[in-house]
């Protein structure tokens, strides 16, 4: 099926309405998904069905635990693995505090699982340096090297329009988060898209819902990323958005894409033994953002039962 033929067929609108519906769930009552829609999701899956060569940045490190969180690489690498069955080139962007963690996880999308094909080879994965003057030269160095025709952020902290980086509790990031926005810069300095996913507020290409919702989050006044993304998709937990995104790649390419709900609870349990944390607990525990394995799992089944009932009414 082609994308158009998707956009125009009702069962498949109607999926992609469910799917962008369900990840406005808030457990963690943070007000950003629950007060904005995913509206983006379908246009930021036709995009990326028409682009070749994707940057995918994550990584969002706690300074309590000084390691990166489990809500980012999970969506990051399911995003990896869908781009790279539809023949996309993909390669992730990191930092020193969450590299270990994607490397870890991205040998379980090598594996043949459930109808889903074993990937042939590694999504590589790049490290930016903690000095920003480092960084910076690197991103362009990424930029000239690799001619994206996307860029995606997926829970990186971005920055405010002081130009620093925040977690959720108003704490500043920088000497050990280097900005990735270079990567992000505006349209007319670019020849590429951007899309970005983000729960809080403050991650990485959310800064075009800045002035609605900067005071409806908690601290948003101080930590809202200022730096905007084309497509922005809401969520109440940024994995989840990550997994709408492949479905809705899986609705348009009337191809599954998604893997097995249980394939993400085995990415969780080695991000864990990684060293990962979940980001609200600040500790390492099998949960996202303070949310539990069932809870976190409802959504990622109902996302299932949505590409499934596209796929076979099409």
């Amino acid at each position: 099926m082609s994308d158009v033929a998707a956009h125009t067929a009702p069962e498949c609108m109607a999926a992609l309405k469910r799917i962008a519906h369900l990840i406005r769930h808030d457990p963690g009552q943070r007000g950003l998904s629950s007060l904005a829609l995913a509206d983006d999701l379908p246009p930021a899956a036709a995009s990326l069905l028409r682009g070749e060569r994707i940057l995918i940045v994550t990584g969002f490190c706690i300074r309590a635990a000084m390691i990166g969180e489990n809500d980012g690489p999970p969506g990051a690498l399911a995003l990896a693995d869908a781009l790279h069955r539809l023949g996309k080139k993909v390669t992730l962007i990191t930092d020193r505090h969450s590299a270990g963690l994607l490397a870890a996880a991205e040998p379980l999308f090598k594996a043949q699982d459930d109808g889903c094909p074993a990937s042939s080879q590694p999504f590589p994965i790049i490290s930016l340096p903690d000095a920003q003057r480092l960084a910076d030269r690197q991103i362009d160095e990424i930029i000239r090297t690799h001619r994206p025709t996307h860029v995606l952020a997926i829970e990186r902290p971005g920055s405010a329009l002081d130009g620093h980086r925040y977690s959720m509790r108003g704490e500043r990031l920088d000497d050990i988060v280097p900005a990735a926005d270079r990567l992000m810069p505006p349209a007319e300095r670019r020849n590429y898209t951007t899309i970005a996913i983000g729960d809080g507020g403050n991650e990485l290409g959310l800064g075009a819902l800045r002035s609605r919702l900067k005071n409806r989050v908690a601290h948003g006044e101080l930590i809202f990323c200022a730096t905007p993304a084309d497509y922005v998709i809401p969520a109440g937990v940024s994995n989840w958005g990550g997994h709408a995104l492949v479905a809705a790649l899986s609705v348009l390419s009337g191809r599954p894409l998604l893997r097995p709900v249980m394939h993400e609870q085995r990415v969780l349990e080695t991000l864990l033994a990684a060293g990962a944390v979940d980001g609200s607990l600040r500790r390492r525990a099998l949960s996202v953002d303070g949310i539990g394995w069932h809870e976190y799992a409802q959504i990622l089944t109902a996302l299932h039962r949505a590409v499934d009932a596209a796929l076979q009414a099409t």
